[in-house]
């Protein structure tokens, strides 16, 4: 199988896989190595992508990746904000009170409620195409996925977010309260290390979706003479997710 190895100059390869950024900076990954993982943890990234997404084999992650792309936690979230949306206050109260003495629900109404209104309309969207982007590019180093197929999955996700999504801070705001609901956390403490990551990317001068323009072209060819896009955007980086004081 064919080693996908991409220069950190390779700007069209790295505005792919800065859709995965935070996670693959949140696993020691580094923007230098197009963040490539060490062969030697081929067996490593076999477990994790068992143990945290249940794939396990070619199967199972065509199987995850098409759930990503065609509902997500997106479908979640749109699912809970709409019937959350159709109650009145006081049915709401209820509803809350009903789902008091289950955790993992409670915890999920209550993050969609913090979050409905205040999100893109493509929702949480980015956090589902985060994950597909780092997913591909760990499953090519896992043996499960050859490196064109990566590549070209990992571009089209991209493409797809572009038309979500207006900038990277839509793309960041949009992302971090995906993780959170995907994780069921509500506090401040769980949230900081993304955000801080996030914060990093956005405003760093050399920070990753700083550089590279939301709106850069990822196709093969670009047609000569169009213009070129800033890749220092002036950016709104108030990016702080919803959280519980508590």
């Amino acid at each position: 199988m064919e080693t996908l190895r991409i220069r950190e100059t390779d700007e069209r390869a790295m505005r792919a896989f800065a859709l995965g950024a935070v996670l693959f900076r949140m696993n020691g990954l580094l923007e230098e190595t197009g963040f490539a993982w060490p062969a030697s943890r081929k067996e490593e990234l076999r477990k994790l992508l068992a143990h945290t997404w249940s794939v396990k084999d070619e199967e199972t992650l065509e199987k995850h990746l098409s759930w990503l792309l065609k509902e997500g936690g997106q479908a979640s979230y749109r699912k809970t904000e709409s019937l959350l949306g159709a109650l009145s206050l006081r049915d709401r109260e209820q509803y809350f009170e009903r789902l008091n003495g289950n955790a993992a629900l409670f915890n999920h109404a209550r993050l969609v409620q913090m979050y409905s209104g205040k999100l893109p309309p493509a929702g949480i969207a980015a956090w589902d195409l985060g994950q597909y982007v780092f997913i591909c590019r760990t499953a090519h180093s896992a043996g499960l996925m050859e490196a064109e197929e990566a590549m070209e999955r990992s571009l089209s996700a991209a493409r797809h977010a572009q038309t979500l999504y207006r900038d990277w801070t839509e793309f960041a705001v949009s992302y971090l309260a995906g993780r959170q609901i995907w994780t069921n956390q509500p506090s401040a403490e769980a949230a900081k290390p993304y955000v801080d990551c996030v914060a990093k990317l956005l405003t760093e001068p050399r920070g990753l979706w700083r550089r590279l323009a939301w709106d850069m072209s990822l196709n093969e060819t670009e047609d000569e003479g169009r213009p070129k896009v800033s890749a220092n955007p002036t950016v709104d980086t108030d990016i702080t997710p919803a959280y519980d004081s508590e």
